[in-house]
């Protein structure tokens, strides 16, 4: 009976101690979660691509996938390809220090529509490989081209839904083209750039 009463206290705690990790699993997930809830890790992921870290980038936007998904937060969700994507093209056609990130976005977001317009293909890669436009899978300056980090804060913006561009402006060169100018930006060194409009706008309304 000394025994029994002896094991039943130590029974209880066990009891009691398992509730309060089962809650403490539940309230915080502290000891199983893969993330940390004071971590921004879209400022891990620019670094990533800053450096071309291709394996940091990766984990970052798995470890805060998870994170918007178990805090349920109204935040957008992308992939590490495609911010690095849209940053190198930024880069590519824009990245000298002296243009505005207007001008910088405007670029970014002429693949974006393009990637939602059914005129071009679906997905950001496979509309800077399309024949004749930006730079195909074969280019050996645009695959190996590490952005800025304004250039990837330009991207983040535009992959977090800012947009400066009417939906049908699908077009960016330096003449004019489609059914006519959205906005056209000067610098002395470059020129005129044109964002135009598709030459099909009944298709975006």
């Amino acid at each position: 009976m000394k025994k029994l009463l002896t094991i039943l206290p130590v029974i209880a705690l066990t009891v009691i101690l398992s509730g309060y990790a089962q809650a403490a699993y539940d309230d915080s997930d502290a000891t199983v979660r893969t993330f940390s809830v004071d971590v921004d890790y879209s400022e891990v992921m620019i670094q990533a691509a800053v450096t071309g870290d291709y394996d940091a980038g990766l984990a970052a936007q798995q470890t805060r996938d998870e994170k918007i998904s178990a805090l349920d937060m109204n935040s957008e969700t992308y992939t590490f390809e495609d911010l690095m994507l849209i940053s190198k093209i930024i880069y590519a056609e824009a990245g000298s220090e002296w243009l505005s990130d207007e001008w910088k976005m405007f670029v970014g977001e002429v693949v974006l529509n393009r990637v939602e317009s059914p005129e071009f293909p679906d997905t950001i890669k496979e509309v800077l490989e399309q024949p004749g436009q930006y730079y195909g899978s074969s280019s050996d300056y645009f695959n190996d081209l590490l952005p800025t980090e304004r250039c990837v804060r330009c991207a983040i913006r535009l992959l977090n839904g800012e947009r400066q561009l009417a939906p049908s402006v699908v077009f960016q060169a330096n003449f004019k083209q489609g059914s006519g100018t959205h906005t056209a930006v000067y610098d002395k060194h470059l020129g005129w750039t044109y964002f135009c409009y598709s030459s099909h706008t009944e298709l975006y309304e």
